[in-house]
């Protein structure tokens, strides 16, 4: 199978690696499951592994070369003591791999190569002109005018943003889109409920999760959750979330339930027909929202009655699980803020949220759009669905001209 590596890892790669080296899989599993080559995975966790040690800081060279002198285990894969199961009792150096860890060293290094770029006033005149009102009243995204304008904007993004803190330029932080932080939410379940989800989970955990897709990586996998609005207010959002090509359905539901959920299930399911949705929804990663409590509603083609897809579950508070799909909320937040009401929206205004969305370009796709990707790999999907493409500068994530 061909890898895909259009960008840099990202947090919630790392975050994978970090749990899989934790759990003893080789580098190989690792891989499929987060569809890298095992050598990524082996530079990556050589590049920002860690000493733990009251006599270095955390990424001193000299502390790595003398905890790996000092223990030849150090040397071979994982090459880190995350799953050494005499780590406790071992009074030599330590090296570990921590996802947050590795994703700080990775940005500072990433910052400190993009330093020191100029710029002429002819420059300033073009961004002024063109690229200002794209962000200021279209509201798009750093990403995207750098992605549909990289004649003007040739420089690189981290000294676009030191050109909007030191005033060459005539936007603020506030003209730019922010990123939205959830909360876990708690689960009230009682006993019964509880009882059930143990039932559910049987064979559909996240460590079933990554067993089965370090099987099966050519299986298409989806993400899937749902956005709340105003807490006074029942309709929310279905989403999800198609991991290989960053392309989002949304589904308004007309109450955070069970029912709601396999009502609009079943509907996609008739219009894609069954061969195309099991292709699509091949594997799902989910959480455990009671709305999502029957997984074989997804799982099962009703007619034939045979297994086509499989569900799984993430750990309880653990986002980070599906964090693709969370990361993506930021665009429908930029336009519906925390705490908006969905209850005077329509199902055709939703869908002219999800065509919005969908043809931003996304630096991890090579600045392609989930849209164009989406329809080069899966076109049936993209018409039987009746979704469009929307022309570059047309794209407005101005909640004031929703």
């Amino acid at each position: 199978m061909k890898k895909t590596n259009f960008n840099q890892l990202n947090l919630e790669q790392r975050q994978t690696i970090q749990y899989m080296v934790d759990k003893g899989y080789n580098f190989t599993k690792i891989g499929k499951v987060i569809n890298k080559d095992r050598t990524t995975i082996s530079k990556e966790i050589k590049r920002n592994r860690y000493v733990k040690s009251y006599f270095f800081d955390a990424f001193d060279p000299n502390g790595i070369k003398t905890a790996t002198s000092k223990c030849d285990l150090l040397l071979k894969p994982p090459y880190v003591c995350n799953h050494c199961n005499i780590k406790n009792r071992c009074n030599k150096h330590k090296l570990y791999y921590n996802a947050i860890n590795a994703q700080g060293n990775f940005e500072e290094k990433q910052f400190e190569a993009r330093t020191g770029v100029n710029i002429t006033p002819d420059t300033i005149d073009q961004i002024e002109h063109i690229i200002v009102p794209l962000i200021k009243n279209k509201k798009q995204s750093i990403n995207q005018v750098y992605a549909n304008h990289s004649d003007i904007l040739y420089f690189s993004k981290s000294t676009f943003y030191n050109y909007i803190h030191n005033g060459i330029l005539t936007l603020s932080d506030l003209d730019l889109p922010k990123k939205v932080i959830y909360k876990a939410r708690k689960d009230k379940n009682n006993k019964r409920e509880y009882k059930r989800k143990l039932a559910l989970l049987k064979g559909r955990s996240y460590d079933d999760y990554i067993n089965f897709v370090s099987l099966h990586p050519k299986m298409n996998i989806c993400q899937m959750d749902t956005v709340m609005g105003n807490k006074e207010n029942n309709k929310c959002l279905l989403t999800i979330f198609i991991v290989k090509t960053n392309f989002m359905i949304i589904r308004l539901l007309d109450s955070k339930t069970m029912a709601c959920v396999d009502f609009e299930i079943s509907k996609l399911k008739e219009k894609l027909g069954i061969k195309l949705f099991s292709k699509i929804f091949r594997i799902v990663l989910t959480d455990n929202g009671t709305e999502f409590f029957n997984p074989k509603n997804i799982e099962f083609d009703i007619t034939s009655g045979n297994k086509t897809c499989n569900v799984f579950y993430c750990k309880p508070y653990s986002s980070w699980q599906k964090g693709c799909i969370e990361k993506n909320h930021q665009y429908i937040r930029m336009l519906f803020p925390k705490g908006s009401s969905f209850d005077s929206l329509s199902q055709e205004q939703i869908h002219k949220l999800e065509n919005i969305i969908n043809n931003v370009p996304r630096l991890s796709l090579n600045n392609k759009t989930p849209f164009q990707l989406t329809n080069e790999l899966y076109p049936d999907f993209i018409s039987k669905l009746n979704y469009s493409q929307i022309d570059p500068d047309e794209v407005n994530l101005n909640p004031k001209d929703f």
